[in-house]
């Protein structure tokens, strides 16, 4: 009997002397999306959408560009018993997919369409389209806002209506947006006598004259939009139209200049001179850091070394 205790005590003591088990492992926190961007381009968000779609998608459509996107919305008031629809899509394309990801989950205030949080909404409800994607209608308002990546594009769109919200409307920002990611993924497209001259817009680093610094999601602050044909409009009439809206906004001191491209004017600030240039269906913005805010004989130079660098088509 004495001999079976001893046993036992000897066992229990063993026991709480040996060293603890190792640990499980434990599940890794998910890390971040990464790698290098497939886009390059750029991503004219008034092309990503054909007029069929949009006028499933908006009452008697008018199509408008913004500074950072492009807008259609049904033209007039006057529409008595008509929901007054309208739909902003802004891309933004990042350098690479982590900077992508930022963007979409913390979208900064120059974000286009302005987005109704700073932060994506926790919890979120996915909208199944591209790598990452939320959509949600805010309390009290009249729209939808969904957000989507894809690789290093980020797509913003507000899709609103002057009536209450119903799932009907958050149905069609998600058929927008499954639209746009389907454009975003075709192939290049070909070449349409109706559009103009350029098929598709160029990279606008790949205009640079040599030295200019060429930051991967700036292009030294040049710019590169291709207008398409829209309804009865050619592309070369909605490029016109883009430099003209350009043309009007308030506070700017506008020079016209020749012998540039089909049409060109400067925005002359007093450390900046911006010159806007129309080739065909294209539209660039090319910005000067000019201390007197005037168009000098190098920065004309300047310019037409980098339409000279246009492709053919």
């Amino acid at each position: 009997m004495i001999r079976m205790v001893l046993a036992v005590l000897l066992l229990l003591t063993a026991a709480c002397s040996a060293d603890p088990a190792p640990p499980g492992p434990t599940q890794a926190a998910s890390s971040p999306p990464s790698g290098p961007g497939r886009f390059t381009g750029v991503l004219d968000a008034c092309s990503l959408l054909t007029v069929e779609q949009v006028e499933q998608l908006v009452t008697l459509a008018e199509q408008r560009y913004t500074g950072a996107g492009c807008t259609w919305s049904t033209a007039g008031s006057g529409l008595e018993g008509r929901a007054i629809y309208e739909l902003e899509v802004g891309v933004h394309l990042a350098a690479d997919v982590v900077a992508a990801h930022s963007f979409f989950t913390k979208p900064p205030d120059y974000a286009f369409p302005a987005m109704a949080g700073k932060e994506l909404p926790e919890p979120h409800t996915s909208a199944n389209v591209g790598e990452e994607s939320f959509v949600l209608t805010p309390t009290l308002s009249e729209t939808t806002i969904l957000t989507f990546r894809l690789s290093n594009a980020v797509i913003n769109i507000n899709y609103g209506w002057r009536a209450s919200p119903g799932p009907q409307h958050q149905e069609r920002a998600v058929k927008a947006a499954q639209w746009i990611a389907e454009a975003i993924d075709r192939p290049a497209p070909t070449a349409d006598p109706l559009d103009g001259r350029f098929a598709a817009a160029p990279y606008a680093c790949s205009l640079l004259p040599e030295g200019v610094p060429q930051s991967a999601t700036q292009c030294g602050g040049l710019k590169v939009r291709r207008a398409r044909a829209w309804k009865d409009k050619s592309g070369i009439t909605v490029a016109k139209e883009i430099m003209a809206y350009y043309k009007g906004r308030p506070f700017q001191r506008i020079h016209p200049l020749k012998g540039l491209g089909d049409e060109a004017f400067s925005d002359n600030q007093q450390y900046q001179v911006t010159v806007w240039v129309r080739v065909s269906n294209l539209v660039l913005k090319i910005p000067f850091n000019q201390t007197d805010g005037k168009v000098t004989p190098e920065i004309r130079a300047e310019a037409a070394e980098i339409l000279s660098r246009l492709p053919a088509h």
